[in-house]
């Protein structure tokens, strides 16, 4: 049996996004999350008498690299010993000038980290074990070349592994780099018994026609915006002498990062959206250390004053805040484009503001030209503006 703790996308040292509206000293104590997760995924494989250590990519952040990080990379890839650690560069830790993983760099590695360095397939042997490790590193800005166009290297005995950051067709993010793309189908055509995959930063498995486990992604080790929510994890791995892999998710961050929808429709003042949210949030098992985001959404009265800065004290969590993009003011607008006798301004505003929507080309134009109409709506009920995609 062999057993490895899988993890990737630790992207120590990286800026943490505005999406969660963190405060600086907040921001900070996100970052410092990464740390003590990637130092607990090590201390995993201590704990779990790993053989292997696997991280496919994005340990960290080049451009923002700290001038410490990878001496404490390195002492914390020392005490996973006597686990074998093998590191795979993506493309945010790819092989560039300056590079901590190049010997130029001066920086020395513990005698148990493997670093591919090749930007062709590569494979190490470990004999004592019956294992082998392929797998390829990322040139700057990463490779973009399909990952299997030529091969990876096997026919080798024993547990043939494969190490890779790259994209799944029909799973791409939109948002992330295309790199080193693959299909299901080109993966599991390969002569390897498990594929440790990275890039994106949520758990996958990949299984054959026979639902056993050939690949998986473990994600990202903690949390930092909101396209990073929920439990993050090591995986903890045992290939069987049969081939049979098991996998096992243990979660090493910090604090979880949730997010937390509220429908507020119908609530006749501030007080009882507050004790929606309060409910949504214990709802959803947020815990003291935790980030919220809570989007508020449906149909409010005009007349509710909507105070969301008491929000941050609701949950006694580490951090709370709100979105408010998708409340809907009670107004009929049909209606208020036909009552010209009540109001005649505001008919004729109404009336020609939903001409122009109606008219609008995309639906990205047809929202802002929503958000106007409420904007002017505000303004002629004598209401002070509040920006309505604001935290």
């Amino acid at each position: 049996m062999i057993r490895f703790v899988q993890f990737a996308d630790v992207h120590l040292d990286s800026a943490i996004g505005g999406t969660l509206s963190l405060p600086t000293e907040k921001k900070a104590a996100l970052r410092q999350d990464l740390r003590v997760a990637f130092a607990r995924a090590c201390d995993l494989a201590r704990k779990r008498r790993a053989d292997l250590v696997l991280i496919p990519g994005d340990l960290f952040d080049h451009e923002s690299l700290l001038p410490d990080t990878a001496s404490f990379i390195a002492d914390a890839l020392s005490a996973a010993q006597p686990a074998r650690v093998i590191v795979s560069p993506g493309n945010h830790d790819s092989l560039r000038p300056g590079s901590p993983y190049l010997a130029s760099s001066g920086v020395v590695w513990p005698e148990n980290v493997y670093v591919i360095t090749s930007l062709e397939f590569q494979t190490v042997e470990f004999p004592d074990i019956d294992c082998s490790i392929t797998g390829i590193a990322h040139a700057h800005r990463g490779n973009t070349g399909r990952m299997l166009a030529a091969p990876a290297p096997a026919g080798l005995g024993g547990v043939r592994i494969l190490m890779v950051h790259g994209s799944r067709d029909e799973y791409r993010p939109s948002d992330k780099e295309n790199v080193l793309p693959f299909s299901d189908s080109e993966l599991l055509a390969q002569d390897f018994i498990y594929a440790a995959i990275g890039h994106y930063h949520s758990f996958a498995r990949i299984e054959d026609s026979a639902g056993r486990i050939r690949a998986a992604y473990s994600g990202c080790l903690q949390g930092r915006g909101l396209d990073e929510t929920g439990d993050k994890c090591a995986v903890v791995g045992e290939i069987s002498p049969s081939g049979e892999v098991l996998l096992e998710r243990v979660e090493v961050a910090p604090r979880r990062i949730l997010a937390v929808d509220v429908d507020i429709t119908g609530a006749r003042d501030n007080r009882a959206v507050i004790e929606r949210t309060r409910r949504a949030i214990s709802d959803s098992g947020a815990r003291e250390q935790d980030i919220v985001r809570v989007s508020l959404r449906g149909r409010l009265s005009a007349d509710v004053v909507l105070d969301t800065s008491v929000f941050e004290s609701l949950g006694g969590c580490f951090h709370i805040s709100v979105s408010r993009s998708r409340i809907e003011p009670d107004y009929d607008l049909e209606a208020l484009a036909r009552d010209s006798a009540a109001s005649r301004l505001r008919s004729e505003f109404v009336r020609r503001m939903l001409e122009r929507r109606d008219a609008a080309d995309s639906p990205d134009e047809q929202r802002a030209l929503t958000d106007a109409i409420y904007y002017g709506l505000g303004a002629l009920d004598g209401r002070k503006p509040e920006p309505r995609d604001a935290d």
